[in-house]
């Protein structure tokens, strides 16, 4: 185990707090009791795999974080026993990166992911949703949710709809996607597992073989095309760095959408007298996918930051190069932001949730993600207005990549 070379003595005993964040414990318990508590708490410490970190959960103090780039970075410093925020093991994307660098490159992608590019896609969407609730239709009842269409919905629009990918190629990517889960709890100083190289190795040929290909085969609603146009153009961003950025946006960022869409059906379902409000007033289904993703997000972590400085958060010292872990979960919890937090209410209509995170780092696919949770329970609502859980009582187990909290399944019935 690495020596930390932040001094632990300075740290107060009483505020330091056992336990790993990548454990399936607090994966399991984030929603139920963790959280809440992190919402009412200043920030707190905890010492895992030998680096002490910081965990920050009260709404105003991770604004106070997020839109903080003099005292903190999203870059992980290249240290021992950093290597577990080293998501992409070395390929640097605008998650992980600051300033004009990082602005000049999501600026060259930002336009695809816009309002306008965004809405343009409305009929694309929807054409798509009935097509995959068609086959779930053909199940004949019983189905579950997660495996049979949200664990598939993005991965399939992105990769089969909008970048026509072969199915060899999706399940590269797929491949990657899942294999973000065997660097979960990756020990300081030991190699990468051969099964998350491979993936990786397969992902990137991928992705450098379909930014070949727009180059002479542009496609409509295609941010790959967008963006390779826009370079061919203007020259405003690098090939590495378009390389490095798709892969993020495909190999990281695919899972969240499935994540919270299950979430959203779930919760509507333990509260029958909502959904019932919801299927006779469409017009609350934009508030409802809001509250939707205030009670449970498509994670519990954002991508941590490093304090560039010596600082403090909450009345809490932060000490040079140490890591913040930032809990959006908790902060959509804080009763000082959203009254009563833990209670479900598609009335709410919730401002300025963080569940994609804030500031200049904000989440670059939240507005697509938006969509197709909007478009997904307008259609379920129209199709399936006797959609049930199997189990009334149903409990979700989670699963997922470090700070991600995505349900192993979600049976339901299509009730007819």
């Amino acid at each position: 185990m690495p020596q930390p070379f932040i001094d632990i003595s300075k740290l107060d005993p009483a505020n330091i707090v056992d336990l790993d964040l990548g454990s399936d414990p607090v994966r399991q318990e984030m929603i139920s009791l963790l959280a809440a508590d992190w919402a009412k708490r200043p920030p707190f410490y905890i010492i895992n795999q030998g680096i002490p970190q910081v965990v920050v959960g009260r709404y105003n103090d991770l604004l106070d974080v997020y839109r903080d780039n003099d005292h903190f970075t999203s870059t992980p410093p290249k240290l021992p026993g950093y290597e577990r925020f080293d998501i992409f093991n070395g390929i640097q994307t605008i998650a992980q990166s600051d300033g004009g660098e990082h602005d000049r490159v999501r600026k060259a992608f930002a336009a695809s992911f816009g309002p306008g590019a965004i809405n343009g896609m409305d009929e694309v969407i929807r054409r798509f949703v009935n097509n995959m609730l068609d086959e779930v239709e053909a199940l004949n009842g019983p189905f579950d949710f997660m495996h049979d269409f949200a664990g598939k919905l993005i991965f399939r629009f992105m990769l089969e709809e909008l970048l026509k990918l072969t199915e060899t190629q999706q399940e590269s990517i797929f491949r990657f996607s899942m294999s973000l889960a065997l660097i979960v709890n990756h020990q300081p100083g030991a190699p990468f597992p051969d099964e998350f190289l491979s993936a990786l190795d397969g992902a990137l040929q991928v992705i450098d073989d379909i930014v070949e290909d727009r180059r002479s085969h542009h496609r409509e609603h295609d941010f790959i095309s967008n963006v390779v146009a826009l370079q061919d153009e203007k020259a405003e961003v690098s090939n590495e760095e378009i390389l490095n950025n798709i892969f993020g946006i495909l190999g990281g960022a695919l899972g969240t959408t499935s994540a919270s869409t299950s979430a959203m059906m779930i919760n509507l379902l333990k509260h029958p007298d909502q959904f019932q409000q919801v299927i006779a007033d469409p017009a609350l289904i934009p508030q409802t996918v809001e509250e939707s993703l205030r009670y449970q997000g498509p994670g519990f972590l954002s991508f941590a930051r490093f304090a560039l400085v010596d600082t403090q958060v909450g009345g809490t010292p932060i000490f040079k190069g140490m890591p913040v872990n930032l809990n959006q979960q908790a902060g959509n919890y804080d009763p000082t932001v959203f009254a009563n937090p833990l209670t479900f209410d598609i009335h709410r209509n919730p401002k300025n949730i963080i569940a994609f995170g804030a500031g200049r780092h904000i989440c670059l696919g939240q507005r697509l993600a938006r969509k197709m949770m909007i478009i997904v329970l307008e259609r379920i609502c129209v199709r399936f207005p006797r959609i049930r859980l199997q189990d009334p009582d149903f409990e979700p187990v989670y699963e997922g990549m470090f700070g991600e909290i995505r349900q192993m399944n979600a049976p339901m019935h299509i009730g007819v």
